[in-house]
């Protein structure tokens, strides 16, 4: 399974156990669903390339 499959199984779970803690206490669903978008924030290992330096405008080859 790759990195980003992981993450979004992750963040099934993640939502679900948020909404239902929610269900009890609002302030720590909140909490919970405010943590699972700091962590999707952050990039996935592997998901965006080194940029490569980029040939003169000119060049067409």
């Amino acid at each position: 399974m790759t990195a980003i499959g992981r993450r979004f199984q992750l963040a099934l779970i993640w939502l679900g156990t948020g909404t239902l803690l929610g269900a009890l206490l609002p302030v720590l669903g909140v909490a919970v669903i405010g943590a699972f978008i700091l962590y999707y924030w952050l990039p996935i290992a592997g998901e965006i390339a080194k940029a490569r330096p980029r040939r003169g405008h000119g060049d067409h080859s």
